[in-house]
């Protein structure tokens, strides 16, 4: 039996509709619908046109970005594969298509309507439990979760106190760890998120749970008004889908930014790239890939600047050979201060001096993250070991930062 097709929204503007084709297997078609707007493009990458977009074993890179991978797709795999005949990756979308990060939606509707169910975030923070919370907010919050990542997490809605403003949507990811696999993830990026602000970094709001299971973070893209906005991955702006997460460069990403970031947004977006590629290669930090890069704007035509960092972390404690996501100066070990130097010139175009004090930043930032992460450990014995190592990581990336010469 033929399935029908996805409406695509942009916030709640209908613009188009997704499908299978008819004649081709494995091939999927979205096309706009007559009248829409340039400003109501789905994609930076994908203009308003007569003509439909086509893609072959896969959806086109813009819907593909937001599907659930690991825990949270195999659940749903488990859950629908036998009720939804060959189920594939737009039956995946149009489970999780009402509520995603960023300003696209999907109904089977030609009408959206986006309500989240409200969380009381107090009750993750302070939560004395584990995994039977998350389970819980599996249950009520996974089908509103269109979000990508291989560690689960879920997309909620906070209650709002009287008088300020009800978002229908999510306002927050909660992210939770197995501990057996990765002990002590949680704080391992609570600690380095916020080091990376120490560093000049924009990053989004977190909170880490008394129980040190969960993380809470803000959504960078809802506007305070309450509409989302648009939000692309350097894989989709590569051209790439999901699976090509880790083909490309540090360079190649700076290129693309000049090529999608606003001309009066490159300058800082291109410090704040810098800085972020810098801090992430300090921490040890080994899977910084297409997709921890992304841009935002509220629609098309409109100024596009470079998102905040986001899940930072440092790897090489549980990897501790772990080597750098994607290449730079042609190669993936962490690199040393010399070609740090030189990246941070290429991307910048500052001079020498100034690339300088910029890694002196970085430096000051990680410095940072080392104290949080030695003050973790003093609170929390059982986690002296992971801090040990957490700590040994931090400072080997700032005698490389370095060169070798010891600071405070």
């Amino acid at each position: 039996m033929k399935k029908p097709p996805l409406h695509v929204f942009t916030g709640k503007a209908p613009v188009g509709t997704l499908a299978r084709s008819d004649v081709e297997a494995d091939t999927f078609l979205f096309g706009y619908r007559a009248g829409t707007a340039a400003a109501n493009a789905v994609s930076l990458t994908m203009p308003v046109r007569a003509d439909q977009y086509d893609s072959m074993a896969g959806l086109l890179p813009v819907f593909e970005m937001n599907l659930p991978e690991g825990a949270l797709r195999e659940r749903f795999r488990l859950q629908f594969a036998k009720t939804i005949p060959e189920f594939d990756d737009l039956d995946l979308l149009q489970i999780v298509g009402s509520s995603q990060i960023g300003r696209l939606r999907y109904s089977l509707q030609e009408a959206m309507s986006e309500e989240v169910p409200t969380q009381d975030l107090a009750e993750i923070l302070t939560y004395k439990g584990g995994a039977d919370l998350f389970v819980h907010l599996l249950e009520r919050f996974a089908v509103y979760s269109g979000i990508s990542g291989m560690q689960p997490k879920v997309l909620v809605r906070e209650i709002k106190p009287p008088g300020k403003v009800t978002h229908q949507g999510a306002t927050h990811i909660v992210k939770s760890f197995d501990p057996r696999e990765y002990p002590e993830l949680a704080a391992n990026e609570f600690i380095c998120t916020h080091g990376a602000a120490a560093a000049g970094i924009a990053t989004p709001r977190i909170q880490l749970s008394k129980n040190r299971q969960f993380l809470v973070v803000d959504r960078f893209d809802l506007a305070s008004e309450g509409s989302y906005l648009g939000i692309e991955d350097f894989c989709v702006l590569d051209g790439r889908r999901s699976q090509g997460r880790y083909d490309g460069s540090y360079e190649g990403i700076n290129k693309r930014m000049t090529s999608f970031v606003s001309a009066r947004a490159l300058a800082h977006a291109r410090d704040q790239y810098a800085r972020i590629v810098a801090y992430n290669c300090t921490i040890g930090n080994g899977d910084a890939h297409l997709k921890k890069f992304s841009v935002l704007y509220r629609h098309a035509e409109d100024q596009v600047e470079l998102a905040p960092a986001y899940d930072i972390v440092s790897t090489m404690p549980y990897i501790p050979r772990d080597t750098l996501a994607l290449t730079m100066d042609d190669s993936k070990q962490f690199p040393d201060r010399t070609r740090l130097r030189k990246f941070v010139r290429q991307v910048t175009g500052k001079s020498d001096k100034s690339a300088q004090g910029l890694l002196e930043e970085v430096r000051l930032g990680v410095y940072v993250a080392q104290q949080q992460a030695d003050d973790y450990g003093r609170q929390h014995a059982d986690a002296a070991r992971f801090v040990e190592r957490l700590s040994a990581v931090f400072k080997a990336g700032m005698t490389r930062l370095t060169g070798g010469r010891r600071r405070p």
